[in-house]
């Protein structure tokens, strides 16, 4: 069936796969041509598709992406949801559920591997009023779950290459300084948590000379395929759990032939949230951290450019961690703007400060444990940019 909009009724969510593993096709049609009445449940996009405006009503959890610029800045309704808890949460919007993914070609037993990525759409499919799939003949087949055939209510057929995520840039003066800071706390057996970007791709290079890693990360990229090249991994079935790859065809192929897995994301998240996995080191990023240690990953001032996504979750499950290491990583300044502040603004608090072990800028690193708030604020405004610091100082707690 080439038009699936026609099944659609006035009262349906249809909720559609994000990352590499968005059905774009399936994406445009309904962005196009959807009844009055509809929403969409989207994420973060790598197409086109979410660039152009369209009067469907758009919901997410996060700015993430083109969301997150016009023609959609400040108009997406944001569900202020951890990643793992949407199939949760999607449900009790009260509308019926349509699910919109992508999947490898048919198999011998009839079933369609989610190929590249597994997000929340899959523990959605027994709640899902019908489920719609583009059948991408180019996807590869990983360790991702199935799905029959017999539970699509239509399917497109396509061929198109997974997109491709252009390497980041990375300066040795910001980012591989953060990289060695980050570095210096994470030894041989450590399992990562990272994501994509700048921060994520230095530490991943700054690692290759590591043995003994693992990987326990919802959205893994191309610094994944880097430490299996050096040889930095160690081997055995648990040793990279992930829910997706985003990067290169290089990437993907390594996906593809490793066997490594490819999991919905609570099973990812769930034991390292619950502290069960060793030396668990979560990295993660931030647009502003203020002087308590409090994190702000999701909004600036002019509107919503990020989400909650996991690191809440990975960052307290890194305390609980035997060994484990908590670490927000971000660059000291965004232009002329300070990123360790006073107090957010907007007062959006992502993670507690009390679920923060380190943060770390290109000046040095940040040892929160065991300190209190004036010593928090001295820690913090000694990583802070130079220019910014006396200011700081001004302005922390007494």
């Amino acid at each position: 069936m080439n038009d699936w909009t026609t099944l659609l009724r006035p009262n349906d969510l249809v909720v559609v796969a994000q990352g590499v593993g968005e059905p774009t096709p399936l994406l445009e049609q309904l962005l196009a041509a959807a009844p009055p009445g509809v929403e969409a449940f989207v994420g973060l996009s790598h197409s086109a598709a979410l660039t152009r405006p369209t009067a469907m009503p758009l919901v997410s959890f996060g700015g993430l992406g083109p969301l997150g610029r016009p023609p959609h800045a400040g108009r997406i309704e944001v569900i202020p949801a951890h990643f793992d808890d949407l199939p949760r949460v999607l449900p009790l919007r009260g509308r019926d559920l349509v699910l919109a993914v992508q999947v490898t070609a048919i198999d011998a037993t009839g079933g369609h591997c989610l190929g590249m990525a597994v997000d929340h759409t899959y523990p959605l499919l027994e709640r899902a009023r019908l489920v719609v799939a583009e059948v991408n003949a180019q996807l590869p087949r990983t360790t991702a779950p199935e799905i029959d055939r017999a539970r699509f209510a239509a399917c497109l057929e396509t061929s198109r290459p997974l997109p491709v995520i252009e390497p980041p840039t990375v300066t040795e003066d910001v980012h591989g300084a953060i990289a060695a800071h980050v570095t210096a706390l994470i030894p041989d057996g450590a399992t990562l948590q990272l994501g994509i970007g700048a921060v994520p791709t230095a530490i991943g290079h700054a690692l290759t000379e590591r043995r003994g890693l693992g990987v326990r990360s919802t959205l893994a990229g191309d610094w994944l395929l880097e430490l299996a090249t050096a040889g930095a991994l160690r081997e055995g079935p648990d040793a990279v759990v992930i829910s997706e790859a985003a990067g290169s065809p290089e990437l993907y192929k390594f996906v593809a032939e490793s066997g490594i897995r490819v999991c919905p994301v609570h099973e990812v998240a769930g034991p390292a949230a619950a502290g069960d996995v060793h030396r668990f080191v979560a990295v993660n990023s931030a647009l502003q951290v203020d002087l308590s240690g409090q994190v702000n990953a999701e909004e600036l001032p002019s509107g919503f450019v990020g989400g909650i996504g996991g690191q809440a979750e990975y960052l307290r499950g890194a305390q609980r961690s035997a060994g484990g290491r908590s670490i927000v990583a971000l660059p000291a300044a965004a232009g002329r703007h300070s990123r360790i502040v006073p107090r957010l603004d907007p007062p959006t608090v992502t993670t507690l400060r009390s679920g923060v072990d380190f943060v770390i800028t290109e000046y040095g690193v940040a040892d929160l444990r065991g300190r209190g708030l004036r010593e928090r604020a001295a820690l913090l405004t000694a990583v802070a940019a130079p220019e910014h610091r006396a200011a700081l100082a001004a302005g922390g707690p007494r």
